[in-house]
């Protein structure tokens, strides 16, 4: 009967890993850098998630703040477009970047950049009635590196393996008990 259970809870585990690694997982807003231009007497951030972007889907946040008391405006209207600045020409966009439902202060939007190189991100901004110049970022992105998912595996795969042999150690200390008592 133990067993049982034991192979079910390995059976849930695994089926849990399985469909985490199937769903696409976005990213929370959690970005911890920005970078910064200042335009008129407002500056306008710009933030990635991952940090780094690499080819994929990027979670891209901004915002607008005045230069002057700091204050974060949640009434921008914020057009995000994104150009590939290599050989062949690439453009994505134009969205319209939404409030985060988190901090309404920041507006958010999830794209795909497919290819490897210097991206420009422009940011078309508009407060009320007046429209602001574009900012525009510069973005590189790059490959991922291929030894950090083999390396997370890896490492999962020795810690189920200490995990069952852990297991298996305590399951027959518990029988060898369990045949003392019966005698």
């Amino acid at each position: 009967m133990l067993w049982l259970r034991a192979i079910i809870l390995v059976l849930s585990l695994l089926l849990g890993l399985y469909i985490q690694s199937v769903t696409l997982v976005e990213a929370n807003g959690s970005i911890r850098s920005y970078e910064k231009e200042v335009i008129d007497k407002y500056i306008i951030g710009l933030g990635t998630a991952p940090p780094s972007p690499t080819i994929g889907v990027t979670h891209f946040a901004a915002f607008v703040e005045d230069k002057e008391t700091g204050v974060k405006y949640m009434d921008a209207r914020i057009e995000f477009l994104a150009t590939f600045s290599g050989p062949i020409q690439q453009e994505i966009g134009p969205y319209q970047m939404t409030n985060s439902l988190m901090d309404p202060m920041y507006y958010e939007v999830d794209t795909a950049l497919e290819r490897e190189g210097i991206w420009l991100v422009t940011l078309s901004i508009a407060l009320g009635e007046e429209t602001l110049p574009s900012a525009v970022f510069e973005i590189e992105v790059k490959k991922q590196n291929p030894i950090v998912p083999i390396l997370t595996v890896g490492t999962l795969l020795f810690f189920l393996v200490i995990l069952s042999l852990s297991l298996r150690a305590w399951v027959k200390e518990y029988t060898k008990k369990r045949k003392i008592r019966n005698v």
